[in-house]
């Protein structure tokens, strides 16, 4: 197998992808923090901000990934960095609070382009074998990125101001930019779809590939299950850390060892892919759902929970969520047709979107109901009871093809 190192464009890639994640990070961190000490907005307003920056994704993420399919992928990626880099210096001068919150919303837009952009330029460039290790770089890239861009922002806010960060996002999106030439003779070489009319539905080539494609749909189901129970749980775990009697440096460790433990799964992936393959999104779906309904348990039961347990149990929920994450990354690239890359991933993103964007909802009305520790002993079941039915789905259906195999070398 030929190295990512000797890939022509490749370095060049991880370079923009590495300056793109830093950028969006910072920009997350300032944005809320902007809202909250310098326009000293309320509740709401920081709700819909929130609301408004990433529902893009959900609405318009499908369109933009189909006209990245049909457009040159570099152009978008310039794009998308260059309305990064303008936003954010509009954000630093916004003359009031609701300039600065449909600020917000360009601001989303303009982070969609990217990602379905470097789908396609992935498949050019890479062959399958090579997309597992690139999985692996790539989410240990967007996991330094997210403990390292936080610290970043934290420390411009604290010797200058909040808004003085911004001016490091609107450089990183020019960089990003200057990275971008380099990749040109990939989004040559790529073969562009015989069709070009628009579909219907964006959704179209998607439903199509999950509806025809056994491994595609597992792993899909996996990820999705994975992003509906992360949102029934995590926006309550600040509150469940504080009732347990948690420090309040404890929330920004626990984020931390997430980060570490996904980085633990970036590196270690490659190994666990090419001896587990398909089984490995459900169990990671399955140890993901134990991390959860451990502590769950254990404070419905009465039983203190330590600090370092509770660390250790997040390291091993962000490997275990990194592992179901990188498996469905790599089954994307290698099963959806090469036409339809940048429609399907964005399409993906927005389903997953649309999971956590309901999960927070219904895991508020059973905290009401249920209280913390059993929203987490229900949201840990549910991972693991999904992961073992997509367990069991998947080694029968190996099961059946191999059975399959052998009538057909013995009559």
């Amino acid at each position: 197998m030929t190295s990512l190192n000797t890939v022509p464009g490749y370095k060049a890639l991880v370079a923009a992808r590495c300056t793109s994640s830093v950028a969006l990070w910072l920009d997350f961190t300032l944005i809320f923090s902007l809202l909250a000490y310098h326009w000293h907005a309320d509740a709401i307003t920081i709700g819909v901000s929130s609301a408004l920056y990433g529902l893009p994704g959900l609405v318009l993420g499908p369109f933009l990934g189909w006209l990245a399919d049909r457009r040159n992928p570099v152009a978008m990626l310039a794009f998308s960095y260059l309305a990064r880099g303008v936003t954010s210096i509009l954000l630093m001068v916004a003359p009031d609070l609701n300039v600065f919150v449909l600020l917000v919303l360009i601001k989303g837009i303009a982070n969609l382009g990217a990602m379905p952009a470097e789908q396609i330029l992935i498949r050019s460039m890479l062959s399958k074998e090579q997309l597992v290790s690139n999985a692996s770089v790539m989410t240990a890239v967007d996991q330094l990125t997210k403990i390292c861009a936080p610290l970043a922002a934290a420390g411009m806010t604290g010797l200058y101001r909040p808004a003085a960060g911004l001016w490091l996002s609107a450089a990183l999106a020019m960089v990003g930019i200057f990275c971008l030439p380099a990749l040109r003779w990939a989004a040559l070489s790529r073969t562009r779809p015989a069709v070009s009319a628009r579909p219907k539905w964006h959704y179209g080539p998607f439903l199509q590939l999950v509806r025809e494609n056994r491994r595609f749909r597992q792993a899909f189901v996996c990820v999705l299950w994975l992003s509906a129970i992360l949102g029934l749980y995590d926006p309550q775990l600040s509150l469940f850390l504080k009732e347990e009697g948690m420090p309040a440096a404890a929330f920004g460790m626990i984020v931390s060892c997430t980060a570490g433990g996904a980085l633990t799964g970036a590196l270690s992936f490659r190994t666990l892919h090419r001896r587990y393959g398909c089984h490995l999104p459900s169990a990671g779906l399955v140890a993901f759902g134990l991390t959860v309904l451990l502590p769950g348990g254990l404070a419905a039961g009465g039983v203190a929970i330590p600090l370092p347990l509770w660390l250790a149990l997040w390291m091993a929920n962000g490997c275990a969520y990194g592992l179901t994450a990188m498996s469905f990354g790599v089954t994307l690239q290698q099963e959806s047709p090469a036409e339809a890359i940048g429609s399907n991933s964005a399409a993906a993103r927005s389903a997953q979107l649309g999971a956590l964007v309901l999960g927070p909802l219904l895991g508020a009305s059973m905290q009401r109901l249920l209280g913390i520790p059993l929203v987490f002993v229900l949201s840990g079941s549910l991972a693991v009871m999904g992961g073992a039915v997509m367990l069991w789905r998947t080694q029968g259906e190996k099961d059946l093809v191999a059975g399959q195999a052998g009538s057909a070398e013995y009559p």
